[in-house]
């Protein structure tokens, strides 16, 4: 039986031109496990909130085609219905997070489902178990990593036992070993009839746990160029020393030594919560003034609607360029190099915020190498982009000074000239990737 049925579904936004998905036909029956991929910018969120009923309800641009989930237009559920039935992460947790501590966040659509009282602080439990959180239900959201706001969310999307499960790269910010026990736990929920959907880039790491890929779009077959001979490392230019910064009673680091010279490009690794956002800030200066810094240094965060807030692309990669006061055709000419570098120069005059997530990280990024900094700081870069973006985006970091945080190895075994371990908030290794990884 197919429990989420798309006939010719499509959907055009407002004052977007063509539409931003489809026309797509789909059935997923009930308890199938199914994986959606394609290219950066394909529709593939777009198609989740079609499924989910979010466009029909609150779009403001025109659905096309039908939309069921067992017979039932989604988009038309009544929200203890919906909340139910549907269980929807979108790319960006934070964006979901509603309340002020984790338990009450699983708590909510457990209200929203009319659970009673007393049942509520076990279930709690049990799905803060299920996602592998912290077991503190008073711990606030905004003490947690990126990676375990993004299990709390599946967590809470869960919670009321939602027969269909959406989940938009539930993994992106994840550490290797979680993302392999959030996907095996995915997998026995499809087992016991729960159809799962889930929208993803890292598609060997879901491949073995999925009954089917859908691929909305042929994938990118860009070829990076050859990667150029180590050149030697240059004079240092940021040193921190027995870094520390704490979290009211969680301590993000704890210790930490660390010096980056000119050339470099160095990964951070580690599990959710080990302290990698948290350094990346301290070597940006917004926590703390322990880090001794020998020029510029531009940071762009896991979230880059944080970093973005001018009315065009071309109007973000220009506008440090602008403030350093550059002639015109200096500006043009950086814009130009940024855009054509991370492959965004044909949206150089949409809005930002019409972007796909993964084309607005691009944009961020592509806004802070055209500042040219003397350092330049990248936490989970590669998250939302298709492979080929991913080549990219390192092809244009070669011959410049980077330190990133990621979970990707492979990126880090071709593109790192060092790696950084962080466990607890100490650093555990730190040397040649190759080794490092072995």
């Amino acid at each position: 039986m197919s429990a989420l049925v798309l006939t010719d579904a499509a959907y055009r936004y407002p004052g977007g031109g063509g539409a931003a998905v489809g026309p797509v036909s789909l059935e997923v029956d009930t308890g199938e496990f199914v994986l959606i991929t394609g290219p950066t910018g394909c529709g593939k969120s777009t198609l989740l909130r079609l499924a989910a009923g979010m466009l029909q309800r609150h779009g403001r641009g025109e659905v096309l085609g039908t939309v069921t989930l067992d017979g039932v237009d989604p988009g038309t559920l009544a929200p203890a219905d919906r909340v139910s039935r549907i269980g929807f992460v979108a790319q960006e947790p934070a964006d979901q997070v509603v309340a002020g501590t984790i338990g009450d966040e699983i708590a909510f659509g457990l209200e929203s489902a009319g659970w009673d009282a007393d049942r509520i602080d076990d279930r709690v439990a049990e799905v803060l178990a299920l996602v592998g959180l912290p077991a503190d239900p008073s711990r606030s959201p905004a003490a947690l990593s990126g990676g375990q706001r993004q299990r709390l969310v599946v967590g809470a999307a869960l919670a009321a036992g939602a027969q269909l499960l959406l989940l938009d790269e539930p993994i992106a910010w994840i550490d290797p070993e979680s993302a392999v026990d959030l996907l095996k736990r995915l997998r026995g929920l499809a087992d016991e009839g729960v159809t799962v959907v889930v929208v993803e880039h890292r598609i060997d790491a879901v491949r073995p746990y999925v009954d089917r890929v859908i691929e909305l779009a042929p994938a990118d077959t860009y070829t990076p160029p050859p990667a150029p001979a180590p050149a030697p490392l240059g004079d240092e230019l940021m040193r921190g020393t027995q870094l520390r910064w704490r979290y009211g009673a969680i301590e993000a680091l704890n210790g930490v030594d660390i010096s980056v010279r000119a050339g470099e490009r160095v990964a951070l690794l580690g599990r959710n919560g080990a302290g990698k956002s948290t350094l990346l800030s301290m070597l940006a200066g917004h926590l703390g003034d322990e880090v001794t810094i020998h020029g510029s240094v531009v940071d762009v965060p896991q979230d880059p609607d944080l970093a973005l807030f001018c009315e065009t692309v071309r109007d973000e990669l220009a506008y440090g360029a602008t403030e350093a006061r550059l002639s015109d055709a200096q500006i043009e000419a950086r814009v130009a190099s940024a855009a054509v570098a991370l492959a965004i120069d044909d949206l150089l005059d949409r809005p930002p915020q019409a972007l796909s997530r993964g084309q607005r990280l691009r944009t961020a990024a592509a806004a802070a190498m055209a500042c040219e900094p003397t350092v330049l700081l990248l936490d989970e870069p590669t998250s939302g982009q298709d492979r080929a973006q991913v080549d990219r985006m390192m092809a244009a970091l070669v011959g410049r000074t980077v330190v990133f945080a990621t979970h990707d190895q492979r990126l880090v075994r071709e593109h790192a000239t060092r790696a950084v371990i962080l466990e607890e908030g100490r650093v555990v290794d730190d040397g040649d990737p190759a080794e490092v990884l072995a």
